[in-house]
């Protein structure tokens, strides 16, 4: 995906950050939604309406955050937040499993990240402006499916119920 310009010897593009869709260059306001469009910093990010740099998600920093709301099933959890933590989890998974082939390790483990895992499922979904019990039709093996298809949904720009986007 393009994210501030086109490549090279192309007329430079910006798309809008509220809409995504594609405005000339030089526009200040999206021609299709009227937001704001602010050209990236010079390490590449988007800036925030105070010029700041916004912060990305990392790996690291998704692991940390969803550890740090171990059992918070309040507020709201962005999509990189909720799947980078998710991938840790399965890796963690595989890796416990390449350890200790009686399944023992890997059962603390799955034990051990149980909750942070539907908390973050939980806040993800606040995030679509769903509640949480929607987890529980996983249960059903059919429910899987839209609960996955929520969890990759983009979430609401504005704030909802569950408190500011995160």
């Amino acid at each position: 995906m393009l994210s501030g310009s086109t490549f090279r010897g192309m007329e430079r593009k910006m798309f809008c950050p509220k809409c995504g869709k594609e405005n000339a260059g030089g526009a200040k306001f999206c021609g299709s939604c009227g937001a704001n469009i602010l050209a990236p910093s010079a390490s590449g990010q988007a800036a925030t309406a105070s010029g700041t740099p916004s912060a990305q998600m990392t790996f690291g920093k998704a692991i940390a955050t969803c550890f740090a709301k171990y059992v918070d099933f309040k507020g709201r959890a962005s999509r990189p937040e909720f799947w980078w933590f998710y991938l840790f989890t399965i890796l963690l998974g595989w890796g416990s499993m390449l350890v200790d082939s009686s399944q023992g390790l890997s059962m603390i483990v799955n034990l051990a990240v149980f909750l942070p895992v539907i908390a973050a499922g939980s806040r993800r979904l606040h995030d679509t402006n769903r509640s949480g019990w929607w987890q529980l039709i996983m249960l059903t093996v059919i429910g899987i499916i839209p609960v996955v298809i929520w969890w990759a949904s983009k979430g609401s720009d504005q704030d909802n119920q569950y408190g500011s986007p995160a």
